[in-house]
């Protein structure tokens, strides 16, 4: 997103050419974050777009057929792709979260900035976080961070079910993780929280894994659900 006589028109067409090519000079010196484009997202031999079929924000999304033709699970709360272990992207509508240093669950923050002054609160339980970009997704307001640990915060992302044990069933940062996060959104309600994941044990270069998710966010559409 990062656009009565012949002659005349002529230099003026050129003099529009320049003035067009002096502002796209200026537009890539700049240091700020450019929002996602929203052109539509088109597959290609490395990438289809799914369409959610059970996720209760109905969305497309074009995804690196690395990652999988189909999600690992598609459902009203959870959408997920699965490479391995170590390499995973997520899609996330919290039901409940675990607070750091609490045994129990609570509802998640249903307004965006109250859910970020929580994930960001965490700080004070280990999580460190960086990296953080304001944007959009699909003109949503979002915010991106890396977030990583020296110590397991089970469930303080969020659970997709109220009923989730917090280390089993439920997702937080985790020492040997790194996630490139982003929070959404998406009107009165809880947001949706997606992510990607590296073992940083296994594979320190976290920057092809952040590239593409951020990549997928961009290609991101939120429809209606037919």
């Amino acid at each position: 997103m990062v656009r009565h006589l012949r002659s005349r028109r002529y230099r003026a067409a050129a003099v529009g050419a320049v003035l067009l090519g002096t502002l796209a000079a200026c537009a890539g010196d700049s240091t700020a974050r450019t929002p996602p484009s929203r052109a539509a997202a088109r597959p290609t031999a490395s990438a289809v777009v799914y369409t959610s079929k059970a996720f209760g924000v109905p969305l497309t999304v074009t995804v690196p057929t690395s990652l999988g033709v189909r999600p690992l699970k598609d459902t009203r709360t959870f959408l997920t792709w699965m490479k391995d272990e170590s390499d995973r992207v997520r899609f996330l509508l919290p039901v409940v979260v675990y607070p750091p240093g609490r045994n129990d669950p609570v509802k998640p923050a249903r307004d965006y900035d109250a859910y970020l002054a929580f994930l960001r609160g965490q700080s004070d339980y280990h999580a460190k976080w960086r990296d953080t970009d304001e944007t959009t997704v699909d003109g949503h307001p979002a915010t991106l961070m890396t977030g990583t640990t020296d110590w397991s915060l089970n469930g303080s992302i969020g659970c997709p079910t109220a009923d989730g044990n917090a280390e089993h069933d439920c997702y937080g940062l985790q020492p040997e993780f790194a996630l490139r996060l982003a929070v959404i959104d998406i009107g009165d309600r809880t947001p949706l929280v997606a992510w990607t994941t590296v073992n940083t044990d296994q594979q320190p270069d976290t920057a092809a894994a952040f590239t593409r998710f951020e990549t997928m966010l961009r290609g991101l559409r939120f429809t209606s659900r037919r």
